[in-house]
């Protein structure tokens, strides 16, 4: 078998086999085989399972089909870039190795385990490409996080803050478009009532199923950051708006329940007419997201850009 040491340097590859020679394709897939060998039980345990039989992530299954997309869209330069082994790659392997059979045997952890999968896959990229190509493959690779499942009990601390903001902004909400209903939150859990109708509570922990979609919301607005061309500070704004926008996608669907609920369309406010009202929350934060890159795009300009506009336009009146 061809050592890794023998990957040559490519100045211009312009394919993915030019990219990587035969020694090394081979070289990989029995890495990736091993990897498959290894982690097959946390795979299927940890995240196949819980993308297929847990709501809160069932995005998982698109996660890596972005890293891909975003690893495609990039294929141009990757292509420019020389391919260097770097064996610091194969230290961060072993160490996540090592953190997986410490979870297994020693800490029983669940979450260690599926989380040291993304240090091997980083590992295996140096490894093979070097330091120059992980400039673009760092970014695909740590996209996959947002697949990785959260301890539940993890999960719900971090959701319930949102939870209650929630319960709390729905309640002021609620009477604004019912005229006359009188409501209390106390924490995640909304008191009722109005004339003429029976008293009720509505319960935002059942109504949004512990914020099912906040990490699709997270994972959402992190792709359309990386996917243009844009300042970091825009990114980062972006990303950073990914909480709010989750907390008014939220909001929304809580008041709209309970105004279902509170109106005696129960069977639309249960069921599948309300997993089908989470789902329309991702178009509404869609359409929050790209509202926030057209202000940033257009209301917010860069000095130099403008420079560069004059520049050009007095090179072509000359």
């Amino acid at each position: 078998m061809t050592s890794v040491s023998a990957v040559k340097p490519l100045l211009t590859p312009r394919t993915w086999g030019a990219y990587f020679p035969t020694g090394a394709r081979i070289q990989l897939v029995i890495m990736v085989l091993l990897v498959l060998a290894v982690y097959w039980v946390p795979i299927r345990r940890d995240l196949i399972w819980r993308w297929t039989h847990d709501g809160n992530w069932s995005h998982g299954w698109l996660v890596p089909l972005f890293s891909l997309y975003f690893l495609a869209a990039r294929r141009r330069e990757l292509f420019k870039i020389r391919v260097r082994t770097n064996y610091l790659g194969a230290v961060i392997v072993a160490g996540s190795l090592a953190i997986y059979f410490l979870s297994v045997w020693r800490f029983r952890m669940h979450y260690p385990q599926a989380l040291s999968l993304l240090g091997v896959v980083f590992g295996l990229a140096l490894l093979f490409s070097g330091r120059e190509a992980m400039r673009i493959l760092w970014f695909p690779i740590a996209f996959l996080f947002f697949a990785v499942p959260l301890p539940q009990q993890h999960f719900v601390k971090l959701t319930l803050p949102l939870r209650i903001l929630a319960s709390k902004a729905a309640a002021v909400l609620m009477p604004i478009f019912k005229p006359g209903l009188r409501t209390d939150a106390q924490a995640v859990v909304i008191d009722y009532f109005a004339p003429g109708s029976e008293s009720g509570t509505l319960n935002v922990e059942e109504a949004c199923s512990g914020l099912r979609l906040m990490m699709s919301f997270m994972a959402l607005g992190v792709a359309i950051a990386y996917l243009r061309e844009r300042p970091r500070w825009h990114r980062v704004v972006m990303v950073i708006s990914c909480i709010p926008i989750a907390m008014i996608c939220n909001t929304v669907r809580v008041t709209i329940t309970g105004l279902l609920q509170v109106n005696g369309y129960v069977h639309l406010a249960r069921g599948t007419a309300h997993q089908l009202l989470g789902i329309s929350m991702l178009v509404l934060a869609f359409a929050l997201f790209y509202s926030l890159d057209y202000v940033l795009s257009n209301l917010f300009r860069e000095v130099h850009d403008e420079e560069d506009e004059r520049d050009d336009t007095a090179a072509t009146l000359t």
